[in-house]
């Protein structure tokens, strides 16, 4: 099991490291999956950290899941966003060429039961994870900042 997640983190690297390096040009999508990357500060190390997540849009914001892959700790870009700000954390997001800053906030309960179907059709996979964790995945809502 612990492979499957070294292996993830390996992918979701050198993902990140494609998108940026070709200037969001490519791996931005795949099918109807779309990906962003995101931003945050390190809750220890205080150092940028960035990932590529799938996202869906939802009125004015973009939103994110914390699955880890079905794994039963969260993912540390959660854990970042928990611990700088729990109720609302600057973040930087990048969709293809277009950068912008954000605030993230975890949705509502009502707000995450009526997104959640979006990712489970978009990535079926999402079922699968859920199933190996007790864990309920937070979705984080990307609002974008008034410049």
């Amino acid at each position: 099991m612990r492979s499957r997640y070294r292996l993830a983190a390996i992918l979701s690297q050198v993902h990140g490291f494609i998108y940026v390096v070709f200037g969001g040009r490519f791996l931005t999508r795949k099918g109807s999956a779309r990906f962003l990357l995101l931003t945050t500060v390190g809750r220890r190390s205080k150092q940028s950290r960035t990932v590529p997540l799938l996202y869906v849009t939802s009125r004015e914001s973009l939103a994110v899941i914390g699955s880890f892959g079905g794994n039963q700790k969260a993912p540390a870009w959660l854990l970042n966003l928990r611990e700088n700000s729990p109720e609302n954390s600057r973040v930087k997001v990048q969709v293809g060429r277009v950068r912008w800053q954000a605030i993230a906030r975890i949705a509502t309960e009502e707000e995450r039961l009526e997104l959640w179907p979006r990712f489970v059709e978009i990535f079926p996979g999402y079922e699968g994870y859920r199933s190996r964790t007790t864990r309920v995945f937070p979705i984080v809502l990307l609002t974008p900042l008034e410049e």
